[in-house]
């Protein structure tokens, strides 16, 4: 086994990257169909490695107890991670322990009155016990709560729904001539970030907040309930961070930096976090609320899937709603675990690529986000085998086992801000895995200049169930990045390219368990994967990804599919009929010439090369910031400022055109254009000097 491993410094050369793609990979299939690439014996070692034996026994483990940020099960799981790196032959790893703000509950309540003030209805906010599922009967049910929201005790008042608490939900209230004011608000999940659902309602004057998750959108409207089928059941509850995560992720106090919140992102602490008390029910928990409600019917679209027990109206309420919480919150202790494969090439040429999975969970999170820790394993366990045999990559390689994600991308935030200009100032790309798998339908989401690279690795792996190549079986459409997850600090703040993988429902919807007591291994082993092959296909990717960005002579990072990308981008902006962008729109023109003529330029040496394919995206930060939220510095994507984890692109351009400012507009087009340029002068040989790499921190 070792002699062979003299060849493993060159990888095949049977595989190169063709032609261009805008987000639609499919006019490349019939070049990535299988068995047009020759593997590379360390390509073997990576798809070989990966067992669904060893990732059940993992998995298991990893869902055997309940493991929330900054508990004694987290400390279990971060130690026993590190120990299984190690086993592997994984040397280097280490625990980074960061002090953060964090916050638990201790109880709460929720009652209807009638108009008396007689309680007619005491919820029970508790998920019931499933006999089937050996861990549902936890004390954790009976804890649903909403971190970082305030202690808080709300008496006899009017409730009123407001559909999903975007702001246009509560501007339709206002039409309707529906204050809110003073009142508790019951919204249902979806469409936009919790936190920001509570930041809206508090903003419009409402006491209190109720959240449910409505049958329309994981429930029985979608397919049969868990334990018959996947989807939510009636008693489960949706558990999660209230951050305002679209002003600043992370630790909101920044309880582990020299630097401040207000100093990092523009916000003090309190003004990141909700003010008002805030509760997440379950549908079950929900319908007496909603049969109390009075006034018109709401239109078409606000209607859920409770139709046939309510007809969903806006309220105010007959009788009145009352309401507490009682959470406290302290700074502890949170555990990532670093593990370093060292790369061979010099210190002032290596370009890191750090693999990253969150390992916290609301419970035991089975799905999320165990099944990525399962697949973040068996690559450790991979890479692992090529290391014993004597193979080393030329770039370092990181594999990241973050603590607090949950909270609000807090262990992941805080080491990326950490090490933002020294390990990480060179880094080419991150690859992120969170619910890595709770389906079998593969979605993918990353810069657009990876995406060839992508398709290229889906078409060596084999799909499980029609044993086709994955990239036959993919719908080849690749995401934009928004928020939500650990590439956040990443791409939006630091400006490295990211990836984010996971097989999904047939619907690419959150799956029916989520931050729920029943993400459970029994739920993966029953409905999600029961092979766990899944786990294996994802680890297979994620693996040969790592592989070639670590080992390629030239990294496969294809700049002209990212113009080609931002061309789009500029489409969407007219067809929302922005104008004066017709400097943006010849800018973008000039650097899709640029990159083409960057790609066909062979007098560019490999070490000038990789250096310039690596650090590109840096030029499309903006060191002021988006506007009303400066951590973000990414011009050209960005979580919504409403949405939370859906992307907006050119987001300070729709923002000010959404706030109808014509001067902000005019500043932020002028960015863009600033940004492009430095990319486009990068590109340009007598003019490829430093990118534009802002020293945040």
């Amino acid at each position: 086994f070792v002699l062979f491993f003299t060849v493993l410094i060159a990888q095949s050369k049977a595989c190169e990257h063709l032609g261009g793609f805008t987000f639609d990979l499919s006019s490349l299939k019939s070049q990535y169909s299988s068995g047009n690439c020759k593997l590379s014996p360390a390509e073997n070692v990576i798809l070989s490695v990966p067992s669904n034996k060893t990732a059940r026994k993992n998995l298991r483990h990893y869902a055997s107890i309940e493991h929330m940020a900054g508990t004694t099960g987290d400390l279990k799981m971060a130690k026993w991670t590190q120990k299984k790196m190690k086993e592997f032959g994984l040397l280097d790893s280490k625990v980074h322990i960061m002090d953060s703000l964090l916050s638990y509950p201790v109880s709460r309540h929720l009652e209807l009155n009638d108009e008396h003030g007689n309680v007619q209805f005491r919820a029970p906010l508790s998920e019931k016990p499933l006999e089937m599922d050996p861990t549902s009967n936890t004390i954790w049910r009976n804890m649903t709560f909403l971190a970082y929201t305030p202690s808080g005790e709300v008496l006899n008042k009017k409730l009123v729904y407001a559909n999903y608490g975007k702001p246009e939900d509560f501007d339709v209230l206002e039409s309707e001539g529906i204050d809110v004011m003073g009142k508790v608000v019951i919204v249902r999940y979806g469409k936009c970030f919790r936190g920001l659902k509570i930041m809206n309602a508090q903003r419009r004057g409402a006491i209190g907040l109720l959240l449910y998750s409505d049958p329309l959108d994981d429930g029985y409207r979608v397919g049969k309930v868990y334990p018959d089928g996947p989807w939510r059941p009636e008693t489960s509850v949706q558990r999660g961070s209230a951050q305002f995560n679209s002003l600043c992720p992370g630790d909101p106090q920044r309880a582990h930096s020299e630097a401040t919140t207000e100093q990092l992102c523009g916000y003090k602490p309190n003004e990141v976090i909700p003010s008002i008390p805030a509760i997440p029910i379950s549908y079950h928990d929900a319908i007496p609320l909603l049969l109390s409600l009075q006034g018109d019917e709401v239109p078409p679209d606000w209607v859920g899937g409770l139709t046939d027990k309510l007809v969903y109206r806006f309220g105010p309420s007959k009788g009145t709603v009352s309401l507490g919480t009682n959470n406290t919150f302290k700074v502890t202790p949170i555990w990532n675990v670093i593990t370093t494969i060292k790369g061979t090439l010099p210190k002032e040429l290596d370009q890191p690529v750090v693999l990253g999975n969150h390992r916290d969970a609301w419970v035991y999170g089975a799905a999320d986000p165990n099944s990525g820790s399962t697949v973040m394993l068996e690559v450790g366990r991979a890479f692992g085998k090529l290391v014993q045999s004597g193979w080393k990559p030329k770039r370092t390689i990181i594999i990241a086992s973050w603590s607090g994600e949950e909270y609000g991308l807090v262990g992941s935030t805080g080491w990326g801000e950490e090490y933002a200009n020294t390990l990480l100032k060179n880094a080419t790309v991150y690859i992120n895995v969170d619910v890595g798998v709770s389906g079998k339908t593969f979605a993918s989401a990353a810069t657009h200049s990876l995406g060839r690279e992508l398709l290229k690795v889906a078409g060596k792996v084999k799909d499980p169930e029609t044993q086709k190549p994955l990239s036959d079986v993919w719908d080849k459409q690749l995401g934009t990045l928004g928020s939500g997850s650990d590439y956040t600090v990443f791409l939006d703040n630091l400006g490295i390219a990211s990836y984010d993988l996971r097989f999904m429902p047939f619907n690419k919807q959150p799956y029916g368990t989520y931050h729920s007591i029943y993400d459970s291994y029994t739920w993966i082993e029953t409905q999600a994967d029961p092979t766990l092959e899944y786990h294996v296909l994802l680890s297979q990717v994620v693996g040969l990804l790592a592989l070639d960005f670590a080992d390629l002579d030239v990294l496969p990072i294809e700049l002209q599919d990212e113009a080609q990308a931002i061309s789009q981008y500029v489409d969407e902006l007219e067809g929302m009929h922005i104008h004066g962008l017709d400097e943006l729109r010849k800018a973008v023109k000039e650097l899709e010439k640029s990159a083409v003529a960057f790609a066909r330029n062979d007098e560019v040496d490999n070490q000038q090369k990789n250096r310039i394919l690596g650090l590109f995206e840096r030029n499309l930060l903006d060191k002021e910031g988006l506007p009303k939220r400066k951590w973000f510095k990414h011009i050209l994507q960005a979580p919504g400022l409403y949405l939370g984890y859906e992307p907006e692109v050119f987001p300070g351009i729709q923002q000010a055109f959404s706030e109808k400012n014509n001067t902000m507009l005019q500043q932020e087009i002028t960015r863009a254009v600033s940004a492009i340029n430095r990319g486009i002068r990068m590109l340009t040989p007598q003019n490829s000097g430093e990118p534009f790499v802002q020293a945040v921190y």
